[in-house]
């Protein structure tokens, strides 16, 4: 049966019905009900319902195949609205659509039913299911009706599919969650787990994965079916099955890694490969899919030949499709009759399989292939046992052993108590042996593997000799009652034996009773007895018992006997004394070896039930090892590998040695507590046997202290966590298990004087903690607490030493909290001192300023202690009165009568002035209109008279005010009143338009009060699917967005449409958008001037507003800073004024943005800028972040200049796993001056959780808000942006998961960026952090860059938003980096949102969208791909209000060029050297354009394109040519050297230059991104040093490449060679050799082999050696550096420089506020998708004029495709019109006929007195004319007569005759025979459509009459709907007359393009002769190799028309040189 969507849909909508009711009703579904849910099949397939339909008018927006479903979309709707509780939840609701139509595919019951049955038939027995992902619950039926009464488990995340499947499952437990929230208490519970899951790159939110240890485990919480697979193995148990259906993705996956992973924990038993109509008729989509089978197997280790395929995926030879090799080997597993090639959903080549048989086939086939495979591959025996297997009784050998000596001791393969465990498991072979040793229930081998998969407890193994490893897994005793159920629970049997004596001790054999739990029964553990209730009982006396003699005595050599001291196999080297717990040295026994006994014979049968064995216990053994004191065994028996690791060796031994002591002393109470246990536990208990030897009882004392674990009886403190030292009713002992709400204390045993250094040192920790704590969090001093710590660590180093002191420190790091109270101590000159936090707060700033010595000084104390000028204060800093104070401060500050006080003019001439005058004038006025007439002194007098200074100093400030005629306005912006687009849109659609504006989610809504033509046909696109009316496009054009719209191109193989972009009808709606979006402009242009003023001044008072401060920091005089050290050392004898001015606004503002050139000083700024603000006050701990090459000479240049400084560098050794928690303690506890780091040891500083939740949630919500934007878009979302968003939301919710998870569960128990105390940031290069997450519903715009961003960006917000939140205000950081703009001006957006998010918000910018709308201009460029077909390409190519956007950065910002700071460096000197192609390259090239125009990649000599390079052709022909350009061998090695190629000549001049300067020992840099140095393979760098050394004689060490650099010890010493002269040329890339190389002493040249896509990377490069410091240059080279380009013709070299260097100019333009122009064209470069086509052919030809004539070309062609859709629009509008006339014409028609029978018979009817007409009906087969045997009569026509489909006469009724016709109709399935019945006029009219009553003779007799009766409303309906029509006419005959604006452009362009056309003939036809003419020669030579083109520096001057844009086109940018060929001016 195919997929009927109706029946379907209405399937659902009645199954939802029911289960709201039953929800509702709160009973169960009755068996009717229960047939109504069944029928549910969820929405996949049926994307429509996501369309709007909450109107009628809705419907015009739904396609023509959709419409059907338009009304069970609106009753849908309405009935979920119905049962929602409130809009919230039934926006849950509706997001569960959504995820419900993109995933819900249901399995057809037939296959689920194949594997079930397959399964019994096979013999697995199932008791415990799991299903994951149940949907409606088609497994768990197929599940229950094969295993009746087993208990299942369903999770379903789908509220809706929840419902229902509670309802048809009353029996199952279903949970209506995600997977992910099953308790670990279920791990290993389930036999088997089946379902369909879910597949996609969805992360999914478990902390537990997320943050586990395990590789595996993280990954999979990435992609939703790997953690299915994953999560589904832990879940079931040993030997338990996984049986999963899901998407082909993870067999055919590139990658092994989750196959691998797969495998490595379970056997694979089969993998079907299900055909891809499986799921056609149940949810009408063709998917492939496999069912995988894996039987879980931990202890496996190796892989099956099966499994070895599995794991590898292959790609199909002939159709490049992806497979698995495990097909390939056993191809019957593809379940399928037929095979072909096609695509997947995404267009990849892909193997389609389908099956004729249907689903009922399908089921066949896996039945028979299903069945093989668990034949063959299932391991029963593994599935029955359930991973227990019995030991095979080894045979006993009775042949002597050879003698084993004390050298091979280490080979004995089992130890004794091995041997114990080994016979306690015989005896119970099927059951988990919890063997008690010491305080530890200890588990061996199978048993360890499954207990530890189960409980979730450590596996371990321990070397056992030659048997190679032994697995362990153990728990402390206490918690048995924890770790027994759930064994219990997971179907495990349990023998727990209590062993009383270490076995090699043992003399004879002790048998204890052992209980044995069975899972049939629920285990009732009791909870531990109170220890201090219960008196041990003393064991009972040995009884010795007889020794029975055996036939077979046991070699007394087998294996050798030890005594009774530790074990010392893991420490073969014992000492004679160790160290106790206090580091104090004890005796213990030497090792003895035990002699050897001989066996005693014995016999294996067990002892009679009556007999008790007997031991003697031997003196020399019990005095082997001395007893530990009562107090030692309690903190050495606490130790434990679980949470309380013993921390090195020596306390390992001890631990092992008090297991065994407090095993000896829990003898006696374990056999007199025995019984009563066995009746409190209330379970099944068998008794059986284990050795054991009772000790004596130890005699303990009656008041001794309750050593037992209990509750932490005090509150928990925010730093207790696992592990905390902790003192509890006066006992010392450790925390665990804490929680917010309490903890379990562990006592620890002590002696009296290690018991007091212990409480001395809690109360030290504690008080250090509570003091930080306090500080941190109220900025106040606490003294007191400062008196206690000094007081209590004095205490401490009196009686012990230092904390650091080796016996202190072991000590201490037991403590969680140790290595915090250690770096109380910091080590200073070989000594221990004090840290900082004794003396003074470290958490904040504290430092009080008593004098200065200038008024200036003051006044920054002044802003730093209250953030305002007081006077007072500063009078008391300077000893100066106040008016002498306000005099010498002058023009620095000014009184603000606002705020009634003094404002530094640095911050009240700033900001917005605007605003600002207008408040100062209206005070004044205000002031002025109160003392009007006041006859005496006020006192306001003085105070007016100041305010008019300060006053009239803001307006002198104010920019100039921007006119309307300069502004350019985007349609869409969001500061423009919604009423005036609102108004705007009701002139142009001519109805009452109102939009309306959410700025919480950026989106604008409209609505019309009416439609109308403008609406629904000028505004209109018509699409193949649906449409898009005018009020559809307004959106679109608010949001300056195109709608996606498709088209049909045919049927693939299954019928489904084969769906394209309709490029037509996008570029129609894209022609109407710009209609609507441009005719603003012209709309507001007509305005009254009262309009436009307002308008003007909302903009100004807006943007126009903002100031720049002249920041005059030429009074500081840095008191700290050492002027002859900088001299010195690095040459620096004064300071810049740019450095000064730079600092201060730093100091000012608290941060910016230091954008400043390469080489002028920008780290010794940030050294003095963090100096000054620590000095000040100003900040209390900066940071300084720089890259790892240059941050080592930051922290020299900060010492250097201030060698008093304390600042802390971190080098690599901080930042090791083991440092890193003591150096973010050092940080936290110190009061540095500075920190410096790098930026990837910045990374790895955890930041705030709190932070990070807060920010991630605040872009959740954004994702939430772009959701429900597209939605309400109007348009037709496609699922890749769905499932884009719904990706990015799961994502983020898992990291917001995995982030709660930590904070709950204090995991994570590092210092973190908050509690450092850092607040201010100094990043230096701060272009690396620029790829920062943002949100934007632009997402096929190109060169915006990854919105999702990086890690690295993402941690500095955070720690930025940390220092905001703590200061309430802006910036909080510095930003240094000569390229702050690197590509694009987009990336100033990042910057705001860094530094300035409350000025972005006050703008009302709160995300990207909203900045681009005000500042950035979309275009949409139609161009020719390689197919000819049009695509368009959207891009942010127009840059507006630049100025004011100039103004907002400059706010904040110091820009300063080297010639603006007058850094003495040598000058750049460009150089573009042409080179011609050489003949490889001349024919290489003539590939290339042929490959860009078929797209055939044989051509190149590779592999045919792949379905994904196909799309990225242009990219791929982009990256050929520039690597043709560079070397042909770059392209293909088999290519030959030639001696003209780039290489040679880049020799050539490098060889040159070496020459020149020779004597001066000049260097070279020469620069490449590609062809980079490899060692072992050809490269452009080997290449060219070879031609420097065989051609040219230079020395190979004077040659190097940075990459050989592998450290940083070496990258210096290559740095300093070249500064010596010692490397004289050096190889590097942009990113290894661009940023940290200060080697620019020698540097006489750069070359550039290649040209980097951005602009900051050239500038990067060419700071190498055009810097400060560049001795060569200054004195032999003119001060000047050349910097040659090599370019080969007819590349793209050329073409790339000038698009850079035209960048560049804007850029730096708009930074120093010098552009003439308020737009700029950024120009159409992009380095994602590469060249144009049509440019990429015009430039590889090598005729410049191609170029001019391709753009022609391409703008031509892109208009006359315009005109095309215009036209096309107008035809549209024209046939309308032609409709419309003839309806009107018609309808005229209709209504004077119509009057016509009217009139006739209103002449002839009779009424009664009541108006009422009578009845004059005639028949004329009927002879009796009453009106009851004549309405019998027509009753009986109706059921009897038969016309045939033709009107019959049957009467007539006043002159009007009356007919009967009959139709047939199919009613419910049957064809039925239906008569009506008409009355014949003019027209032919009815009355209730024709049908008489059956029932009533009046009735039928009337139908006629009332047919007449009629007329006139049938008449005034046809008026009115005439009217409506002619309404429309004007409309479309003006849609008619309107023309295509662009015509007069087009011909222009042609003309151009004939012009063009002509030149080109004319030059290229002289060819053909002979080079007759000495002209054609001129314009046609050659250059010849190694010449040069110099840049005239004079001609890049730029043009100051303020009125045209700014474009990339510089004016003769270079100038032609004799002989030498001009480079070809390019605009972009």
């Amino acid at each position: 049966m195919s997929f009927n969507r109706l029946q379907t849909m209405r399937g659902n909508i009645e199954a939802i019905r029911t289960a709201f009711r039953l929800g509702v009703e709160k009973r169960g579904p009755s068996a009717e009900e229960m047939e109504v849910l069944g029928r549910y099949a969820g929405f996949g397939g049926l994307k429509c319902i996501l369309n709007d339909a909450d109107s009628l008018m809705d419907a015009a927006k739904w396609s023509k195949s959709d419409i059907e479903l338009f009304a069970p979309t609106v009753e849908l709707r309405q009935l979920i609205r119905e049962y929602s509780k409130d809009d919230r939840e039934f926006a849950r609701y509706m997001d569960s659509l959504k995820t419900s139509v993109l995933t819900a595919f249901y399995t057809p019951s037939p296959v689920v039913e194949a594997i079930f049955d397959t399964l019994k038939a096979n013999g697995i027995n199932v008791n415990r299911y799991l299903e994951p992902s149940a949907g409606q619950g088609v497994f768990v039926d197929s599940f229950m009706r094969d295993y009746p009464g087993a208990e299942a488990m369903a999770f379903e995340k789908d509220l809706l599919t929840g419902k229902i499947l509670d309802a048809l499952h009353p029996t199952v437990f279903t949970r209506i969650e995600g997977f992910e929230r099953i308790e670990p208490d279920y791990k290993g519970y389930f036999d088997v787990a089946c379902s369909n899951i879910p597949f996609g790159d969805f992360a999914v939110p478990d902390p537990i994965y997320a943050t586990s240890k395990e590789l595996a485990y993280r990954q999979s919480t990435k992609a939703i079916h790997n953690y299915f697979f994953l999560k589904a193995l832990d879940s079931v148990r040993e030997g338990g099955l996984v049986a999963f259906i899901t998407s082909q993705g993870v067999m055919n996956a590139a990658s092994p890694f989750v196959r691998a992973e797969l495998v490595k924990r379970a056997d694979l038993v089969t993998a079907l490969r299900l055909p891809n109509n499986t799921f056609s008729d149940n949810a009408g989509t063709d998917t492939g899919s496999d069912l995988i089978i894996l039987q879980k197997h931990s202890g496996k280790t190796a892989l099956s030949a099966d499994e070895e395929f599995f794991v590898q995926s292959v790609v199909d030879r002939d159709s490049n499709a992806p497979t698995n090799k495990y097909f390939a080997a056993f191809p019957q597993n593809v379940i399928c009759t037929d095979a072909s090639v096609g695509t997947d959903p995404y267009g990849k080549p892909a193997l389609i399989y389908k099956h004729s048989g249907g689903v009922e086939g399908i089921a066949r086939d896996i039945r028979l292939a299903l069945d093989e495979s668990l034949k063959l591959r299932l391991n029963k025996e593994l599935y029955n046992s359930q991973g227990i297997k019995p030991p095979t009784p080894e045979p006993i050998d009775t042949t002597p052993k050879p003698k084993v000596t004390a050298t091979q001791s280490k080979k004995i393969s089992e130890t004794p108590i091995m041997r114990q465990y080994t016979e306690m498991k015989k005896r119970h072979p099927d059951a988990i042996l919890l063997f008690r040793v010491g305080d530890f229930y200890e588990c061996m081998g199978e048993d360890a593997v499954k207990s530890s998969d189960i409980l979730g407890i450590t596996l371990t193994r321990r070397m056992n000799g030659k048997a190679g490893s032994i697995e362990l897994a153990g728990f402390p005793h206490h918690a048995l009652d924890t770790y027994l159920p759930k064994l219990v629970r997971a179907g495990q049997r349990v023998a727990i034996c209590e062993q009383i004596e270490d076995p090699k001790q043992k003399q004879r054999e002790e048998f204890k009773p052992t209980e044995v739990i069975t899972p049939q029964q629920k285990p009732e553990v009791k909870s531990a007895p109170n220890p201090k209730t219960v008196e041990p009982t003393p064991s009972p006396t040995p009884v010795q018992s007889e020794p029975e003699p055996t036939s077979a005595p046991k070699e007394s050599t087998r294996e050798i006997e030890t005594d009774g001291s530790p074990d010392y196999n893991d420490n073969p080297d014992p000492r004679l004394f160790a160290y106790n717990l206090f580091g104090e040295l004890e005796p213990i026994g030497k090792p003895q070896r035990q002699p050897r006994q001989s066996a005693q014979p014995k016999n294996d049968d067990k002892p009679k039930p009556s007999e008790r064995p007997k031991v003697e216990i031997s003196p020399k053994v019990q005095s082997k090892f001395r007893q530990l004191t009562d107090k030692e065994l309690e903190f050495y028996g606490s130790l434990n590998w679980d949470d309380n690791p013993p921390i090195n060796g020596f306390y390992e031994t001890m631990m092992s040695i008090a297991h065994r002591q407090l095993a000896e002393r829990e003898a006696a109470r374990q056999v007199a507590e025995q019984k009563r246990q066995d009746a409190e536990v209330g379970i099944e208990i068998t008794r059986t046997e284990g050795f054991a030897i009772p000790k004596p009882d130890v005699a303990e004392s009656e008041d001794k202290p309750d050593m037992s674990p209990r509750p932490f009886s005090e509150d928990i403190q925010f730093f207790h966590k696992n592990g905390s030292m902790v003192v509890d009713n006066g006992q010392v002992g450790f925390l665990s298990e804490v929680k917010k709400y309490g903890a379990l204390f562990t006592p620890l045993a002590l002696k009296s004087e290690q018991e007091k250094r212990a409480m001395l040192y809690i109360t030290l920790s504690e008080t250090y903690q509570q003091l930080y704590h306090y500080e941190a969090e109220t900025h106040e001093a606490s003294e007191h607490l400062r008196e206690h710590l000094n007081q209590y660590y004095d205490e401490f180093v009196d009686k012990y030493g230092n904390l650091n002191e080796k016996q202190n420190a072991k000590f201490i790091l037991m403590d969680a909290n140790g290595r915090d109270a250690l770096a109380l101590e910091r080590g200073e000159n070989g000594m221990f001192v004090k840290a900082d936090i004794f003396d003074h707060p470290v958490a904040f700033a504290v430092d009080e300023v008593t004098s200065v010595d200038t008024p200036m000084e003051a006044l920054s104390a002044s802003l730093n202690k209250y953030g305002v000028v007081n006077l007072e204060y500063m009078r008391s800093l300077v000893d100066m009165g106040e008016e002498k104070l306000i005099e010498c401060l002058g023009d620095h500050i000014y009184y603000n009568p606002l705020v009634e006080n003094y404002e530094i003019a640095d911050r009240f001439i700033a900001g917005n002035v605007v605003k600002k005058a207008e408040d100062i004038q209206a005070w004044i006025d205000r002031e002025n209109d109160r003392i009007k007439g006041f006859p005496g002194y006020d006192g306001i007098e003085p105070y007016i008279e100041m305010a008019q200074d300060s006053l009239k100093a803001l307006q002198d400030a104010t920019p100039r005010k921007i006119t309307f005629d300069e502004l350019d306005f985007n349609f869409g912006e969001r500061w423009i009143p919604t009423g005036i687009y609102s108004a705007y849109m009701s002139h142009l659609y001519g109805t009452n338009v109102t939009i309306a504006y959410s700025s919480s989610m950026d989106e604008y809504s409209a609505k019309a009060d009416r439609g109308n033509m403008k609406i629904w046909e000028e505004f209109c696109v018509r699409g193949y699917y649906r449409t898009y009316d005018g009020m559809n496009l307004l959106k679109h054009a608010l949001h300056n967005t195109v709608p996606d719209i498709k088209k049909s191109i045919g049927k693939d193989d299954n019928g489904n449409d084969i769906k394209v972009p309709d490029s037509e009808a996008i570029q129609l709606a894209n022609i109407k958008i710009d209609e609507i979006r441009n005719g603003f402009s012209d709309w507001l242009e007509a305005q009254s001037p009262e309009f436009k003023e307002r308008l003007v001044d909302l903009y100004n008072r807006k943007f126009n507003c903002f100031v720049r401060p002249k920041y005059d920091g030429s009074h500081q005089t840095f008191p700290d800073l050492n002027m002859k050290m900088l001299g010195d050392r690095y040459g620096v004898n004064s300071i810049y004024q740019s450095q000064k001015d730079c600092v201060w606004m730093l100091l000012q503002n608290g941060g910016g943005i230091a954008d400043h050139e390469v080489g002028t000083g920008k780290t010794l700024i940030m050294c003095m800028a963090a100096h000054e603000m620590k000095r000040l006050g100003l900040a209390h701990k900066p940071m300084i972040i720089g890259l790892k090459a240059n941050v080592a000479e930051i922290a020299m240049t900060y010492q250097t200049a201030y060698p008093n400084a304390r600042i802390l560098f971190a080098d690599e050794k901080s930042f090791k796993a083991e440092n890193r928690v003591a150096f973010f303690n050092n940080i936290r506890n110190n009061d540095y001056d500075c920190v410096i780091m790098s930026h990837n040891q910045f990374g790895k500083i955890p930041q705030s959780p709190e932070m990070q939740q807060e920010m991630l949630q605040m872009e959740l919500n954004n994702v939430d808000e772009n959701l429900r934007v597209l939605e309400n878009q109007g348009k037709e979302v496609s699922s890749r942006m769905k499932l884009g968003l719904l990706k990015r939301k799961q994502n983020l919710t898992a990291k917001i998961a995995t982030i709660q998870h930590q904070m709950e569960e204090k995991k994570d128990d590092m210092v973190d960026f908050k509690q450092m105390g850092i607040d201010h940031i100094f990043v230096d290069e701060s272009h690396q952090f620029k790829n920062l997450m943002f949100n934007t519903r632009h997402d096929r715009v190109a060169g915006l860059g990854n919105s999702e961003g990086s890690q690295r960006a993402l941690n500095l917000l955070y720690a930025i938003r940390t220092i905001q939140e703590r200061t309430g205000k802006d910036l909080g950081a510095t930003f240094l980096s000569g390229t702050t703009i690197s590509n694009s001006l987009t990336e100033l957006y990042l910057l705001f949102k860094y530094l300035r998010p409350k000025e972005l918000e006050r703008q009302e910018i709160r995300c990207f969208d909203a900045w681009a709308a005000i500042f950035a201009k979309k275009t949409t460029d139609f161009e020719f791909n390689v197919t000819n077909s049009i695509v368009a390409k959207e891009r942010f190519r127009y840059f507006i209000k630049v100025p004011e956007l100039a103004a907002f950065y400059n706010e904040i910002t110091d820009y300063r060029t080297a010639e603006d700071v007058g850094v003495d460096r040598p000058q750049k000197n460009e150089i573009l050297h042409n080179i011609p192609p050489t003949p490889d390259q001349e024919a290489f090239i003539q590939k290339l354009m042929e490959f860009a125009k078929t797209g055939d990649a044989k051509i190149l000599g590779r592999a045919p394109l792949s379905e994904t390079e196909e799309k990225a052709k242009m990219l791929i022909a982009t990256d050929y040519a520039r690597k043709m350009a560079l070397d042909m061998r770059m392209v293909d090695p088999s290519y030959e050297d030639d001696p003209n190629n780039k290489a040679s000549h880049c020799a050539k001049m490098i060889a040159e230059y070496y020459r020149k300067y020779d004597a001066q020992k000049g260097t070279q840099f020469v620069f490449s991104d590609l062809g980079t140095y490899r060692p072992g393979e050809w490269n452009v760098y080997s290449e060219i040093k070879r031609k420097l050394i065989e051609d040219y004689g230079i020395p190979a060490h004077e040659i190097r490449f940075i990459q050989e650099c592998k450290t940083e010890r070496a990258r210096k010493a290559v740095i300093q060679a070249m500064n010596d002269g010692d490397v004289r040329v050096l190889f590097g890339s942009t990113s290894m050799l661009g940023t940290g190389v200060n080697a620019q002493k020698r540097a006489v040249c750069i070359h550039h082999l290649d040209t980097p896509w951005r602009p900051s990377d050239l500038t990067q490069r060419d700071g190498r050696a055009i810097r400060a410091g560049n001795e060569i240059a200054k004195l032999y080279a003119d001060n000047k550096v050349d910097v040659i380009i090599y370019a080969v013709e007819k590349s793209l070299d050329s073409y790339k420089f000038n698009l850079l260097h035209c960048k560049a100019t804007f850029i730096d333009q708009l930074k120093s506020g010098a552009l003439g122009a308020r737009t700029i064209d950024e120009g159409g470069m992009d380095e994602k998708s590469g060249m144009n086509f049509s440019e990429y052919m015009a430039i590889l030809s090598g005729n410049t004029d191609l170029l001019d004539k391709a753009k022609l070309e391409k703008r031509i062609a892109a208009l006359e495709s315009e005109r095309k859709s215009f036209n096309k629009g107008r035809g549209n509008a024209e046939f309308r019109l032609q409709t419309i006339t003839h309806d009107i014409a018609n309808n005229e028609a209709t209504i004077g006929l119509m009057k016509a029978d009217w009139e006739k018979y209103s002449k002839v009817v009779q009424r009664d007195n009541e108006g009422n007409p009578i009845n004059n009906l005639t028949l004329d087969d009927c002879k009796l004319t009453d009106e009851k045997n004549m309405g019998v009569h027509l009753q009986g026509l109706a059921q009897r007569v038969d016309t045939h489909g033709m009107y019959q006469r049957i009467g007539e009724v006043y002159g009007f005759p009356i007919a009967i016709i009959s139709e047939r109709a199919l009613v419910e399935g049957i064809e039925k025979l239906q008569n009506r019945f008409v009355v014949d006029g003019n027209y032919k009219y009815k009355f209730n459509n024709g049908y008489i009553a059956m029932s009533d003779t009046h009735a039928a007799c009337m139908n006629f009459v009332n047919a007449l009766e009629k007329i006139p409303g049938i008449i005034a309906q046809y008026e009115e709907r005439t009217a409506k029509l002619k309404a429309d006419v004007p409309t479309l005959e003006g849609i008619m007359s309107k023309k295509w604006g662009k015509e007069d452009e087009l011909k222009q362009l042609k003309s151009d393009l004939a012009a063009l056309d002509r030149k080109i003939q004319a030059e290229l036809a002289p060819k053909h002769d002979e080079k007759d003419s000495k002209e054609v020669k001129t314009n046609t030579q050659q250059q010849q190799p190694g010449k040069v083109i110099e840049v005239n520096p004079s001609s890049q001057s730029q043009s100051t028309d303020d009125k045209k844009s700014m474009v990339a086109e510089p004016m003769d940018y270079y100038a032609p040189i004799n002989n030498v060929k001009s480079v070809p001016r390019i605009s972009i």
